[in-house]
């Protein structure tokens, strides 16, 4: 459970989530970040909290705001998910949709990144059953957040950016599994113009690409992989490439 407060208001509950323990600070200041807009000026301090009896509960986390922020609660949002039942995914975007042109990726840039995403993803490789998103700001090394949920691991991905002060900027985002709507939305709303996934895009989330002037390429393969949206957006020198409009 993740509850948020501020000065002079009570602790609101923001939303219930099934995740995978760890990382918790960070899912929780993600959610916020890419639903409420905060950034890492707003940010005062996150705990969990205390249950009955003085004993510890790491299953809730308590997020201090400096300043109010508006948010839609939620009883139980799902792992699977991040936006499931939303009626306007592109007014949800459009915060975001003006953002600045940034240069362009060599694919070659975005294969050595997988090849250390492949690295960093400790949980898969003792589940085989786990997500992960890699986050790469152009200037900054990159952060990785795993988690059951697709949506989960990329807001804690987020988190620790925002905890860490790193804008996102034209940042790269690489995807362990289907670049769904809600994960372009998420992505482009902190500043990510470039997306990559293992898998395939679903039809909404080429389109939120498109709009957002964000470059989606999927079944990203050694040496070859789909473009579907603003092409502008790589540089590529492999012939296997196919360009879907």
């Amino acid at each position: 459970m993740i509850n948020v407060e501020w000065p002079g208001g009570a602790a609101s509950h923001f939303t219930t989530t099934m995740r995978t323990p760890g990382d918790d600070f960070a899912l929780a200041v993600g959610l916020l970040a890419t639903e409420a807009d905060i950034t890492s000026q707003d940010i005062s301090q996150s705990r969990y909290c205390v249950g009955p009896g003085n004993q510890q509960d790491y299953n809730t986390v308590t997020v201090t705001l400096r300043r109010p922020v508006s948010f839609n609660t939620s009883a139980l949002r799902p792992v699977s998910c991040g936006w499931c039942g939303a009626q306007d995914l592109l007014q949800r975007l459009a915060p975001r949709i003006a953002s600045n042109p940034q240069p362009p990726y060599h694919f070659e840039e975005i294969a050595h990144l997988f090849d250390e995403f492949d690295q960093r993803q400790a949980n898969f490789r003792s589940t085989g059953a786990s997500h992960a998103a890699l986050l790469k700001a152009r200037s900054e090394g990159s952060i990785v957040g795993e988690d059951v949920g697709r949506h989960n691991a990329l807001d804690k991905a987020i988190g620790h950016a925002i905890l860490d002060d790193i804008m996102l900027d034209g940042a790269i985002a690489l995807l362990s599994g289907r670049a769904g709507s809600d994960l372009v939305l998420k992505a482009s709303k902190v500043g990510v113009t470039h997306i990559a996934s293992v898998s395939a895009p679903t039809a909404m989330a080429v389109e939120l690409a498109n709009q957002a002037g964000v470059t989606l390429l999927g079944f990203v393969r050694p040496g070859r992989f789909n473009l579907y949206s603003h092409a502008e957006g790589i540089i590529e020198t492999y012939d296997a490439t196919r360009v879907l409009r």
